[in-house]
């Protein structure tokens, strides 16, 4: 059997296992709905089905439902607010809880194939991160917190259930408490999976639970209770910069017999490996594949591997690209020459095949964090704006193929500099990672939240109407506006205000669009501010100061 084929079967399994309890939610809903058309649904029977739909759309496509996630989150925001539900979204209700139960009752392996199709049209794959916890509610908060940022949770009851997935897997968390899940099975863990991150949670602080952790490879220590937010803190350079994203390397050695083993030498890094013979085409390889990593060999004809390390270090593009030699004569003259023309490090020849990987293992790990604080805002947690922009550019070119709508929102905390004037920095510091937090749980995985400077964030969401993003952010409004924060010996509480501009409505082009939805913004903020705006419309919504 196949590593994919023993892939489905273990999802599959676990489908059966989850089925009752996930069409238990699509119970919910029908008896939502239900209520709806007797006119007699209360609020807290609103605020649960919302919270069962919002479960739903985190989960079912984890088993291949992709379909059915998307109308969950439709169902979800159809339910968010307080406002009266109007007859016609009531009927869009109806039909969204039938099409659920019809898709939910197909077998596994019907939407495995689906999924199949679906990842065939996506725009990468999402990041993977296997839970086994016994409690299923850890699991679906683990689910829910995963979409804010783009990653996938297969979770799981058992330590045995998650065997079949784990190759699939960037990174595992291991509650200690869930059945099998011992020391025992972080040995065979760490012995099948070596490089794989793990996060161990335990219910008590059992010194010997952090030796058996650390010593079998464990990525952190976490004692319960446990926030998801904990875990993808500790978890965040494994999930957020994407191991699908197969780093690569361009080694460059005139000796086939050296570029012939590279491939069964660096495979245990995972690495895409480019190999080049002739020294004076290295750059145009440099260009074509733009590596993660350059291997390079000291003694070759035309053009040594100090010479074109120089060569490199006196270009822009290449300048910072970490570069590793591989050299016969490593007496200290020559070391030297190689340091000063701009070495990261070097492997004497013979080359040993366990301190090669080791030495290009952690180059590329230096790599990946570099690119994870370029990508990830330290104080927040969110995107930085240079991540922003990029994922934006990407999601305009996919929109303009698919001739899908994209909505951006520009928001400001309202009175910040109040807060830090009146409070100090550190609180701050404190109400602008809450208000990022908020915003990236009230938006779904493939949309990008991020700080776009100072007290400003802009949120890009994929094939999402301006109505429905604004319904989104008044609700993440009036989740805020409730927020008490502790400042000192006093409290306080912050709202944001808000614009929302449509493509291919309000723009056609995201900067064009951020425009106007920054103008829309600006506009909130004239008026009375802790308002959302949708660009074009007539009245604002939202209150007032």
């Amino acid at each position: 059997m196949s590593e994919d084929d023993a892939i489905k079967v273990a999802m599959a399994a676990i489908w059966e296992r989850s089925r009752d309890v996930i069409l238990g939610r699509v119970a919910v809903l029908e008896g939502a709905v239900l209520s709806l058309l007797a006119g007699d649904l209360a609020p807290d029977s609103r605020r649960h089905a919302e919270r069962e739909a919002h479960k739903l759309a985190g989960t079912v496509g984890t088993f291949g439902f992709w379909d059915a996630s998307k109308l969950a989150h439709e169902a979800e925001e159809l339910l968010a607010g307080s406002e009266p539900i109007s007859p016609a979204d009531v009927m869009r209700l109806s039909h969204l809880s039938v099409q659920l139960r019809r898709q939910l009752e197909r077998s596994a392996e019907e939407a495995n194939a689906s999924a199949e199709a679906t990842a065939d049209e996506a725009d990468g794959p999402r990041p993977k991160l296997v839970v086994i916890g016994e409690s299923q509610e850890f699991r679906d908060r683990m689910v829910s917190e995963a979409r804010s940022i783009g990653v996938e949770v297969i979770g799981v009851e058992a330590a045995n259930d998650a065997m079949g997935v784990l190759a699939a897997a960037n990174a595992v968390v291991v509650d200690l408490a869930a059945p099998g899940a011992g020391s025992g099975f972080l040995e065979q863990l760490h012995a099948t999976h070596p490089t794989l991150p793990v996060v161990v949670i335990s219910s008590g602080d059992v010194f010997q639970d952090r030796v058996d952790a650390a010593r079998r490879g464990g990525r952190g220590f976490l004692q319960t209770p446990v926030r998801p937010a904990q875990i993808f803190d500790v978890l965040r350079d494994a999930l957020v910069v994407s191991r699908d994203d197969k780093p690569t390397i361009v080694a460059v050695d005139d000796d086939p017999t050296v570029l012939a083993v590279m491939d069964d030498l660096l495979g245990p890094t995972g690495a895409r490996v480019v190999k080049c013979a002739e020294p004076l085409r290295a750059l145009s390889f440099l260009v074509e594949h733009a590596p993660d990593l350059v291997i390079l060999d000291v003694d070759m004809p035309e053009l040594n591997g100090i010479e074109l390390c120089r060569v490199l270090r006196n270009d822009p593009r290449w300048a910072s690209v970490p570069i590793l030699f591989l050299t016969a004569q490593v007496d200290a003259e020559n070391v030297t020459r190689m340091f000063e023309a701009g070495a990261d490090d070097f492997v004497g020849k013979p080359v040993l095949g366990p301190e090669l990987v080791a030495r290009v293992r952690n180059r590329l790990e230096r790599t990946r964090m570099l690119r994870l604080a370029a990508d990830v805002d330290s104080l927040t947690g969110v995107a930085t704006r240079r991540r922003g922009i990029e994922v934006l550019d990407r999601y305009f070119r996919l929109a303009q193929r698919q001739r899908q709508p994209i909505s951006i929102a520009a928001i400001d905390i309202d009175h910040f500099k109040q807060v830090n004037d009146r409070h100090g920095h550190l609180v701050g510091d404190m109400v602008l990672r809450r208000v990022a937090g908020l915003l990236a749980g009230f938006f779904r995985g493939e949309d990008i939240v991020a700080r776009w400077g100072g007290e400003e964030f802009v949120v890009g969401m994929y094939a999402m109407p301006a109505d429905a993003a604004q319904r989104r952010l008044e609700t993440a409004l009036a989740t805020l506006r409730d927020e008490v924060f502790e400042a000192g010996d006093s409290t306080l509480s912050v709202a944001f205000s808000a614009g929302v501009a449509e493509f291919p409505k309000d723009g056609d082009e995201w900067t064009a669009l951020y425009r106007v939805a920054d103008a829309a913004l600006a506009q909130a903020k004239a008026t009375g501010r802790n308002r959302i705006i949708r660009a074009g419309a007539e009245q604002p919504t939202g209150g007032t100061d």
